[in-house]
């Protein structure tokens, strides 16, 4: 007998859990569409050397092959390992069709090979948007991609969220400011500052000076402590060109964010993000639960202003952000947070009680009239079962609510609607079972 175990990283819900998810990706899926994003799906699998265009680690990239027989051609394919990459390829395939600025949503599951940990999976849902601009996008998009995020968070109601938000210009000019020359391998490493102790043993290694190590670790230090407006100021200060470029579309991204809504409280300008993604050039992002900060972060993004270089010469800015819904469910478990506490392990909102075969087509009328109503609907299947089990299947399931058919009922014209969670039952007129029901 083969053993019936599901591959590490690789999760099966329950179905209670499964409800949560979907319920999750229903929230996201509609506050997506409210600011305007098309729903958009593209294959599980792509040609390695697309997968590969922007410098992703082919040591998390999983391989395609056929168990036996040669390939029909030597082209490389492999698992997508996130939801962006793809879509620069359907933009540069697309690009004669599209119309512009191209914004779409994309709730699917990517692949990624890395060791499996709590809230990490080799399988896992990612909740993608994306606004994607020809020749040039302007900075407004940024602010719609945020507002959407903290519309999808802000409704999946699992309590307050942070979203930490920085310009990589400002990050860039602040390290040029130092006389730094190894600028990307700096963000790389100020990018893993969450991960370990401290990062100053890993700037030693990129030969830099004490005095340059000692001005980023205070530059961390001014994101963790200051406020938003203090921050603000004091980078003011700074003369570096493209430092205040970045700091100018920080504060503009930040304002009008607020203007549309978006708490302040939510939101934390925070010049230490740097999103180590080499393709991202301005605006970047990342989101933390409050309180739960250190379970790493559950949604993030950024404007990237050439990731479709390698499929097409014509320039495709965009911007992007994306929730991590497998993570996001997993951290809310460890919390054990109420907003996915199991509320039920199946869709049905009634079960229809089958008391005696002769009654069956009547029972089959009732749930006909209740399915019809948009009530969902099930009919306990062996009519020779006792009332007692019935009824604690309707309790297994957390189903709320059993009608009961029978005899009497048959002759009075009415039907027994019991509610199993105080126990009160009221006897309703078959005519008057949907109002009484959507009362």
């Amino acid at each position: 007998m083969i053993e019936p175990k599901a591959i590490s990283g690789f999760v099966e819900n329950l179905p209670e859990q499964q409800l949560i998810e979907e319920k999750f990706k229903e929230i996201i899926r509609k506050n997506y569409a409210l600011c305007g994003f098309t729903p958009l799906d593209t294959p599980i699998i792509e040609r390695v050397e697309a997968l590969t265009a922007k410098g992703a680690d082919d040591n998390e990239i999983y391989g395609i092959h056929r168990l036996k027989g040669e390939r029909e051609d030597n082209t490389e394919l492999g698992l997508r390992f996130d939801l962006t990459v793809p879509l620069a390829r359907y933009v540069a395939k697309n690009e004669g069709i599209l119309a512009f600025p191209f914004k779409r949503q994309h709730v699917a599951r990517v692949y990624r090979w890395e060791r499996p940990q709590k809230g990490r999976y080799r399988e896992f849902y990612q909740a993608d948007v994306d606004i994607i601009g020809n020749g040039k996008l302007p900075l407004f998009a940024d602010v719609e991609i945020l507002t959407t995020i903290y519309n999808s968070l802000k409704e999946l109601n699992f309590g307050g969220f942070v979203i930490n938000m920085n310009n990589k210009k400002l990050l860039q000019g602040f390290l040029e400011s130092c006389n730094i020359s190894k600028i990307a391998e700096t963000i790389a490493v100020i990018d893993k500052k969450d991960k370990v102790k401290t990062i100053a043993p890993m700037l030693e290694e990129l030969e830099l000076s004490s005095e340059q190590i000692q001005k980023i670790l205070e530059y961390i230090k001014i994101s963790e402590e200051k406020n938003n407006s203090e921050i603000l100021e004091i980078f003011a200060e700074n003369k570096n060109e493209l430092l205040q470029e970045g700091l100018t579309e920080l504060s503009y991204v930040f304002q009008n964010l607020v203007k549309l809504g978006v708490s302040e409280d939510s939101l934390k300008i925070n010049p230490a993000i740097s999103r180590g993604l080499n393709y991202y050039t301005g605006t970047v992002f990342e989101t933390f639960i409050a309180g739960a900060e250190s379970m790493g972060s559950i949604s993030s993004g950024g404007r990237y202003e050439n990731l479709c270089g390698n499929f097409t010469k014509n320039p495709y800015p965009g911007v992007g952000g994306s929730i991590g819904l497998s993570r996001l469910i997993a951290v809310l478990q460890q919390l054990e947070n109420e907003a996915i506490l199991p509320w039920a392990k199946t869709t049905s909102e009634i079960l229809v009680l089958n008391m005696d075969e002769e009654l069956l087509a009547d029972c089959l009328e009732i749930v006909k009239t209740l399915r019809t109503a948009g009530i969902p609907t099930e009919i306990y299947l062996d009519s020779s079962a006792k009332m007692k089990k019935q009824m604690k299947y309707a309790d297994n399931k957390n189903i709320k609510k059993v009608l009961i058919f029978g005899g009497n009922e048959k002759e009075n014209g009415t039907v027994m609607l019991k509610n199993l969670e105080g126990g009160a039952q009221k006897e309703i007129s078959l005519e008057n079972l949907v109002s009484e029901i959507n009362s």
